[in-house]
């Protein structure tokens, strides 16, 4: 009989020990906001448990895509609510159904891991019925013909986004016409043929400068100072390109300085001298020539060309030999 006692008590010390619901005090629930819908309506389904942090902590029920043909539309996290000494923890589904009758959301599993050593347990919600109907069909009238399809209407919006990229299409379409036209003209209207530039030497196109300046007579009407300048511009022209000399920066008395240490223009520097005095007495002192100083500057000029010219020929033809 003592062993009988002893058994017994042994047995509800050990069930008291096992009942966590009642010693941590957590609550777990599921609800939702209509127990009665359409095929194809939304339930708002509510999980819940609160608890408190200190001494447990609880994980909510994994839910699957689909169960006991629900389908899960939207799955929100958990939410915690504050201001509270326990932790009220909310999460919210969206599901549906798509099958009329009476079916049951089944009762979702807590599961609950006590802080102070002990083992965790699971606490289970109850489960909620749910009547799913169908639309009312009376068949005592016709049935309807099905309706025709309708054209929507098209917002204002769209219309104006349509005519600007035809305005914008129509605008690109001009610009590349007009582009090719012209480049087809200007095809057209070119010179069959590109002006070949001759490239005179230096003795040859000052030369040429100078029956240039003859033919205008220049002095003869009166331009005796463009004349002079015209005339020692082509001889500066001309010793800077034949013998690299810096004439166009330099005084005459420095050109004729330049010219000394210059040997094709050794027999030069007495005409050279005529030439830039005349011109400066006529540029500075406004003299007045004769008309046969003037043709003389002019017949010295194209003769310290030729003389110049005549010293270092033999030079370029032993270096085109080469």
């Amino acid at each position: 009989m003592k062993t009988a006692l002893k058994i017994l008590i042994t047995c509800l010390v050990y069930l008291l020990g096992n009942l966590p619901v009642q010693a941590q005090n957590v609550q777990v629930k599921a609800t939702i906001d209509t127990a009665r819908i359409l095929i194809g309506d939304a339930i708002k389904l509510t999980l819940s448990a609160d608890y408190d942090p200190t001494k447990v902590n609880v994980q909510f029920p994994v839910l699957n895509d689909t169960f006991n043909r629900f389908e899960v539309v939207e799955k929100n996290k958990p939410d915690t609510g504050s201001g509270r000494a326990n932790n009220l923890i909310t999460q919210q589904i969206i599901i549906t159904h798509f099958d009329s009758g009476r079916w049951y959301i089944p009762a979702f599993a807590f599961t609950v891991s006590p802080l102070q050593g002990q083992n965790p347990y699971t606490l289970l919600t109850d489960s909620l019925p749910v009547t799913v109907n169908t639309l009312s069909v009376d068949t005592a009238k016709p049935f309807k013909p099905i309706y025709d399809i309708r054209e929507a209407s098209m917002p204002l919006q769209q219309i104006l986004k349509y005519i600007a990229l035809a305005v914008f299409a129509l605008v690109l379409t001009g610009l590349l016409i007009f582009y090719l036209i012209k480049k087809y003209r200007n095809k057209n209207n070119g010179p069959a043929t590109a002006e070949t530039v001759i490239m005179l030497p230096p003795h040859e196109k000052a030369l040429q400068s100078y029956s240039e300046l003859e033919s205008k007579q220049l002095w003869q009407q009166g331009f005796e100072k463009d004349y002079h300048t015209a005339l020692t511009d082509i001889m500066r022209t001309y010793l800077e390109e034949q013998f690299s000399l810096d004439c166009f920066e330099k005084t005459s008395s420095e050109i004729i300085s330049q010219v000394k240490k210059t040997r094709a223009l050794s027999n030069c520097r007495k005409q050279l001298r005529h030439i830039f005095e005349t011109a400066d007495m006529v540029k500075f002192a406004k003299s007045a020539p004769t008309p046969e100083q003037h043709d003389e500057c002019l017949q010295l000029a194209k003769e310290v060309i030729i003389e110049s010219y005549k010293k270092i020929k033999p030079i370029e033809e032993q270096l085109a030999d080469n």
